[in-house]
């Protein structure tokens, strides 16, 4: 007995010093991950689920829970069908699943709508970019089938990209820090919108210069200005046009040719983009993205032109509170 009692206790001893050790770990009390392994089975349970928020720190019911499933699934299959969402209409539709199933007491208050979204990590986000309206497969089988044998033969200094965006270059930021209870008072944003034209190659080793659409033919701000870091043109609505492609692309077309380099250009379906054009590139080589896939397939679209947008406004705004 006394040896089984020594046995029972060393065990004991074994295990609370492993769980001590692993609770060390991952900077937890030794409770804490009792608990986590008590409900192993269902966090192992709800972490199938793609709406599982892993940054929670327990386990939370409702009291009406089938209302809570029911507008889960609706939520989940209205989002499947790529359908916009907001709280006011989530709470709508939970106040007739509860009417529905019997729960007469039931309220979707603001509340109520908050730890719905705590409890299975919904967020508002805005919606932005047209991939919903691409087809994906196509998208696969031409990154699969067509691009391998596309660029074979460049190396991926001499695979380029370019892309078109528009810029809102006076527009400042809506959201600001201030003091509770101070107001924020704000004006019309600035409709005044020039056209970049961005390019970068697939290494990333290299920018090219930006071309800049505008309105003016000679802007105040360039008075005194003997050079500019980007080429500039311009027109009434500040778009790109098709004589504004061809002489930007023929211009750069001189600069590889100067640099004895061939060059695989990536650009998408636009109407201003003249398609004869490729006839007087001795240097380029223009691809064009299939139609409708742009939105998916264009490299500039997947972070670049953002971050450029993120580092003018950066810019701008140290430039107005410089003042």
């Amino acid at each position: 007995k006394r040896f089984f009692f020594f046995f029972v206790l060393n065990k004991l001893y074994i295990c609370f010093y492993n769980l001590w050790n692993i609770a060390q770990i991952f900077g937890i009390p030794p409770n804490t991950l009792s608990t986590i392994l008590k409900n192993k089975d269902k966090l192992l349970e709800q972490k199938g689920d793609y709406n599982f928020n892993s940054k929670r720190k327990r386990i939370t019911t409702c009291v009406n829970n089938d209302v809570d499933q029911a507008i889960l699934k609706w939520v989940t299959t209205a989002r499947e069908k790529n359908l916009p969402l907001s709280g006011t209409l989530i709470r709508e539709k939970a106040k007739e699943f509860a009417v529905a199933l019997g729960r007469e007491n039931f309220s979707a208050s603001v509340g109520w709508l908050d730890k719905f979204k705590k409890r299975h990590n919904i967020a508002q986000m805005s919606i932005c970019g047209e991939s919903a309206s691409a087809d994906l497969q196509s998208s696969e089988d031409w990154k699969k089938n067509d691009l391998p044998d596309l660029i074979i033969q460049y190396h991926e200094n001499d695979i380029v990209n370019a892309d078109e965006t528009s810029i809102f270059f006076k527009c400042l930021p809506n959201k600001t820090i201030a003091f509770k209870g101070q107001k924020c008072f704000g004006g019309k944003n600035s409709k005044e919108r020039i056209t970049v034209m961005v390019a970068s190659n697939m290494s990333g080793s290299e920018k090219l210069k930006l071309l800049v659409i505008g309105k003016s033919k000679n802007p105040r701000c360039f008075k005194g200005i003997k050079s500019l870091d980007v080429d500039y043109e311009y027109n009434k609505k500040a778009w790109m046009t098709s004589e504004i492609y061809d002489k930007w692309l023929k211009n750069l077309d001189k600069v590889f040719v100067a640099q004895n380099r061939k060059i695989l250009l990536f650009v998408d379906n636009c109407a201003a983009y003249a398609k004869n054009v490729q006839a007087n590139l001795k240097n380029i080589k223009l691809q064009y993205f299939p139609p409708n896939l742009t939105s998916v397939l264009q490299p500039m679209d997947q972070g670049i032109i953002q971050n450029l947008k993120q580092h003018y406004r950066k810019r701008i705004v140290m430039k107005v509170s410089s003042i």
